[in-house]
């Protein structure tokens, strides 16, 4: 008893400072980081939801119904001082999902070595790519979280089912499709890496065909009541059960690209070797963690087949994100996070052919490759966290961003937000210039144009430059006019009336 209370005091002693760690960073990163257009769009879906209690779900857009009913049951905890929602607020949603993962990932893979379950709660704490995305208002941290609990639940009953073992795996598949359209992927992927292991294991008799199909119809019975739930917005939008189903059409074709297209070598980029603008960029300490793991995995799969399910499963996820034409970084956080459970493995494998018996000169070859290994990946992650998070955390430099918003924008909206409520703000973009309609959604003088059809000079006249093209004599106006970043490739031309701009240049003068 003493020596498993040991056991048990020497593990969780790190991994609540893990714990601590990914919370901090987390933070840290919802704070210095603007908001993406994206988080924007989110945002606002959200915002209507608490404001007037009403949400239709939209199966072209938006993505699933549950991340705007958990910031609606967390409103109270996402208000800033004065009581409004504000941008590092919302992220603490996606970040309550982030650390609920990280400890799930603990707990669970303890069992299967503590090592190697520290090894992967460091990667998972501070990994660039899971704490922005463990703080981003968008359904991937919530999804991520979803899916290795879907993961873990599929492994347990495969190793004793039951009827709770079921319903832990509908509760958490009904989750995910709730979440986003793109759960379907990681089911597959799992399931597919399942059958694998099953099959070449060959054992997959202890599944009796009888109570596993009950199993099977009680699981699918709670996956489809969630379904109908959070769809139909609890049954005051019935149509919304069918859309559900609907939007996996719409977002099949939203698959092939639509602007965001990406070679299929995208993501494995992420982790090669690379400058971005004089900086320098990589994960090759993981990757080469990830791949001698993956060996290690399918290599002892006989005697783990649950290290093979964890490996065969983020690397189909991998694998379908590559083939498929649309790509983003945000996209690979749930492989990613598999697949540093793999690398983890693989750093601790060399650990322990350093205790193997045989020639002394072995072993410690073993013990001080694992040794340069662990530092070399732990300064890996200080290097690329320092940069991904504290040096350039908006900036297009920086690889694990996606047409983030620039620094510029911040001054734009200093801008827009200087002059008196009311004064008439329009807006002239063919994409409504996000994150824009979610930091100024309290104004009521707003408003928003595709085109500049019924341009007419107002109080403050924001213009996305592509409408400007051919529009010369509008420009030379003789107004004040002043140039803003919106995101990469995407500026906004601000115009403001006589009166606001010598209340700025008078303001600039004072200061």
């Amino acid at each position: 008893m003493g020596s498993t209370k040991a056991k048990a005091f020497l593990f969780w002693v790190p991994a609540v400072l893990l714990l601590g760690l990914a919370f901090w960073l987390r933070s840290e990163s919802s704070q210095r980081r603007l908001f993406h257009a994206d988080e924007g769009v989110q945002s606002y879906q959200a915002w209507r939801l608490i404001e007037s209690g009403e949400y239709r779900y939209d199966a072209s857009e938006h993505h699933g119904p549950l991340l705007y009913y958990m910031a609606k049951w967390m409103a109270p905890f996402l208000e800033d001082e004065s009581g409004t929602l504000s941008d590092a607020g919302m992220r603490r949603v996606p970040m309550l999902f982030s650390m609920a993962m990280l400890f799930m990932g603990l707990y669970f893979f303890r069992r299967y070595g503590g090592g190697a379950a520290l090894l992967w709660g460091l990667v998972f704490a501070s990994a660039p790519l899971s704490v922005i995305y463990g703080s981003y208002f968008v359904q991937e941290a919530m999804l991520s979280c979803f899916t290795l609990g879907f993961l873990l639940a599929v492994y347990r009953y495969w190793l004793g089912p039951s009827w709770w073992g079921a319903a832990a795996v509908g509760s958490a598949l009904g989750l995910m499709h709730v979440t986003k359209e793109t759960a379907v992927l990681h089911v597959a992927a799992i399931c597919v890496a399942g059958v694998l292991v099953v099959w070449i294991r060959k054992q997959g008799g202890q599944l009796k065909p009888a109570p596993f199909l009950k199993h099977v119809g009680f699981a699918g019975g709670i996956a489809l009541a969630l379904h109908c739930v959070f769809f139909s917005s609890f049954f005051e939008n019935p149509k919304g059960m069918l859309d559900g189903f609907a939007a996996f059409f719409n977002y099949a074709e939203r698959s092939q690209g639509q602007g965001h297209e990406k070679p299929l070598l995208y993501y494995l980029g992420l982790f090669l070797p690379q400058r971005l603008e004089g900086v320098r960029w990589g994960e090759v300490a993981f990757l080469v963690a990830a791949v001698w793991g993956g060996f290690r995995s399918l290599w002892k799969m006989k005697a783990d087949g649950f290290a093979a399910f964890v490996f065969l499963s983020g690397l189909g996820m991998f694998l379908l994100y590559s083939i498929i034409p649309y790509k983003n970084p945000w996209l690979l956080l749930t492989p990613y996070c598999l697949l540093a459970y793999t690398a983890a493995l693989g750093g601790v494998e060399l650990f322990r052919l350093g205790i193997w018996e045989g020639a002394q000169l072995r072993r410690w070859s073993f013990f001080a490759a694992g040794m340069g290994a662990l530092l070399f990946l732990c300064f890996e992650l200080r290097s690329n966290l320092q940069k991904a998070v504290f040096s350039y955390p908006s900036a297009t430099r920086n690889p694990y961003l996606y047409m983030h918003t620039t620094p510029r924008y911040a001054k734009l909206l200093e801008r827009a937000r200087s002059v008196d409520e009311r004064e008439e703000i329009s807006i002239y973009s063919p994409d409504a210039a996000w994150p824009l309609p979610w930091h100024l959604r309290s104004r009521e003088r707003v408003g928003y144009w595709t085109d500049l059809a019924s341009y007419r000079p107002g109080g403050i006249d924001l213009i996305d430059t592509r409408l400007l093209e051919g529009q010369e004599e509008l420009v030379n106006d003789g107004g004040f006019w002043e140039l803003h970043g919106l995101r990469p490739n995407t500026l906004l031309a601000l115009r403001a009336s006589d009166g606001i701009a010598e209340e700025w240049i008078q303001a600039n003068a004072k200061d």
